[in-house]
């Protein structure tokens, strides 16, 4: 890593939808489409695109579809190891669940691939939704963190496994426990089909939305949107989370607008948690971190899908030592480096 930081370069959404009528002209008998702003054209001039740009662009479709709001819900499911006496369990955030029949009564969500949760529903062939209310926002972000084989990710959540080995988390809005049907690789995601054997609901909660999202993940729309709110639990602001602010800010604006909203955000969240605060805002770590960043993303070969596929490929920046090959504990525990961004020692 000593060869890394010097590295180190300057590198430097609104969709606006016109309401449009098709009125005929009395003249010509022909269909005209007719807008708000005033424009017009035959409808026989409005030619679809040609092969190669008749695909639609992706980041108008996200744009599109992140208009139609969406219950969050958590997908869970265990095998139970004889040979061990414990339960492996897994579970996932998923903002695309969906009635597809009410009789008989079948579900469907799909999850981004490669998962290890798809891996272990293949084996029990049976899960549980879990749809979350507008309190649990914390459920979604924990879920839709990247978690180890290893690392169980029950450990501080109130569940308990019912008779038919089902994992159940508890005070949600609605539970439905389903029999897999189907699951089908349907372009970068598994779409699983389930038969609902049980349903259950509560009547005075209100589920969590997900909408006017953007091309983020599900996991970096909710946690972003948490954050902005000031809203997000502070046992979630972690060095990993302003990783993760960091990441999504400079992927959306650029490093020279990201900069300036990452500094502000958290400072205005350190504020609003200031008797949990140990350490006060610290300009010289923020630049160091925000620059390393984008030296990743800049020299990265494959498009990250997000954050946690940029985190697998980039696991130094988790190391938290990093920013002593680079600074002393004197430097960086003076006034001057924690109000203006400190010049690097020679690792």
């Amino acid at each position: 890593m000593s060869n890394f930081f010097p590295k180190l370069k300057v590198f430097c959404r609104n969709m606006t939808v016109v309401r449009c009528k098709i009125l005929t002209n009395k003249m010509t008998g022909k269909n005209m489409l007719f807008s708000s702003s005033g424009f017009f054209k035959t409808l026989s001039t409005l030619q679809p695109p040609e092969k190669a740009d008749a695909a639609v662009n992706l980041k108008d479709y996200r744009a599109a579809m992140g208009s139609v709001p969406s219950p969050v819900v958590i997908v869970t499911t265990a095998e139970y190891n004889k040979v061990t006496g414990s339960w492996y369990k897994r579970g996932a955030t998923c903002g695309s669940f969906t009635s597809i029949s009410s009789n008989p009564p079948i579900v469907s969500f799909s999850i981004q691939m490669p998962s290890r949760l798809h891996n272990l529903l293949l084996r029990t062939k049976k899960f549980a939704i879990q749809v979350l209310s507008e309190q649990q926002v914390h459920y979604s972000l924990h879920f839709s963190k990247h978690c180890e084989e290893d690392i169980d990710q029950f450990a501080n959540i109130p569940h308990h496994i019912d008779s038919h080995g089902n994992v159940l988390l508890t005070d949600m809005v609605a539970l439905l426990v389903c029999k897999a049907q189907a699951a089908h690789l349907v372009g970068d995601h598994y779409l699983w089909l389930g038969n609902v054997e049980m349903a259950w609901h509560c009547k005075n909660a209100e589920p969590l939305l997900y909408w006017r999202r953007t091309y983020r993940s599900l996991g970096d729309e909710l946690f972003l949107k948490a954050f902005e709110e000031l809203t997000l639990p502070y046992e979630y602001w972690d060095h990993e989370a302003h990783l993760r602010l960091a990441w999504n800010y400079i992927k959306e604006y650029g490093k020279e607008a990201a900069t300036p909203l990452v500094k502000s955000g958290i400072q205005k969240f350190n504020e609003v948690n200031k008797d949990k605060v140990k350490r006060d805002y610290h300009e010289t770590v923020t630049i160091f971190y925000i620059e390393l960043i984008c030296l990743a993303m800049n020299e990265s070969k494959v498009a990250q899908l997000s954050f946690d596929d940029f985190l697998l490929s980039n696991k130094h920046l988790l190391d938290r030592n990093l920013l002593f090959e680079y600074y002393s504990p004197d430097m960086l525990s003076s006034q001057q480096a924690r109000i203006r961004l400190a010049i690097l020692r020679t690792p």
